[in-house]
């Protein structure tokens, strides 16, 4: 059931199995969207198929018709990228994505910054832009990046990033930075919305991230300019769903932003 009680559209999630991209189907369906899904996994480890009010699709995002494919059923009023790891094979810390990861994913050999990140991110992107051409008005696009993607626009944050980061992190940010410049270069056809999340944590389980999350807390409450509050992913999914029928949001979106739009 919806909570605005009529139907806005059709939304297409990538990566809408994943931690974060759960919790957004739910909430476009509470917000009045009807919902597709895109992953590899296809449905969610706890889905039924026959009862499960999203439409579930196996599909690659590294490939460009699979996203194509499903906007030119037509239909769709704005697309959300979650699509995402935060240690890639190439990192050597691939298998403690078990533990970092929500949803408990393993990245493969394939699985890398460059193609899960910036491939998936320029094919959604594309396709989408592709099937807004010539629509009265932009088509929202959403886009999950990450609040240290803003590290050079705040004091300390260059030195930061220069001196302190290790290189798995810094081609992780890379590739983030070069989806978000991509799809800023497609107004007017799309409308960009780039959240730039903290640490992402859970209502349902705050156990599991009490020490890293309290760090960031403390961070950003005595000042460190490069240290966003965390958020928790109710409140990041609401706001990217609420941005999309928002027409006056775009650009980057920080934690103060994400709260604004859950009020």
């Amino acid at each position: 059931m919806s909570l605005s009680g009529k139907k806005k559209g059709k939304l297409l999630v990538l990566g809408g199995t994943g931690f974060l991209g759960q919790t957004i189907c739910k909430r476009a369906l509470l917000e009045g969207y009807d919902v597709t899904s895109l992953s590899r996994r296809g449905l969610p480890p706890d889905a039924v198929e026959s009862s499960a009010p999203v439409d579930y699709r196996t599909g690659d995002a590294r490939e460009k018709e699979s996203i194509s494919d499903i906007l030119n059923e037509g239909g769709y009023t704005g697309v959300l990228h979650c699509i995402g790891l935060l240690f890639d094979d190439e990192s050597g810390l691939g298998q403690y994505n078990a533990f970092v990861s929500g949803s408990g994913s393993l990245p493969d050999s394939k699985s890398t910054y460059d193609t899960i990140t910036r491939l998936t991110g320029f094919n959604a992107i594309e396709a989408a832009a592709e099937y807004a051409e010539g629509r009265d008005k932009p088509l929202p696009f959403c886009f999950t990046s990450a609040a240290e993607a803003g590290w050079p626009d705040v004091r300390g944050g260059k030195q930061v990033e220069r001196f302190l980061t290790p290189k798995w992190l810094r081609r992780y940010l890379s590739a983030k930075r070069a989806v978000e410049k991509k799809l800023l270069s497609m107004e007017p056809t799309l409308r960009p919305i780039i959240v730039r999340p903290s640490l992402i944590y859970s209502l349902d389980r705050p156990q599991a991230a009490y020490i890293p999350v309290g760090a960031f807390f403390v961070g950003n409450k005595v000042g460190l300019p490069f240290v966003d509050r965390p958020v928790t992913v109710q409140a990041l999914a609401c706001a990217m769903i609420r941005s999309m029928d928002r027409d006056t949001v775009s650009g980057v979106q920080r934690y103060k932003e994400i709260d604004q739009l859950n009020q």
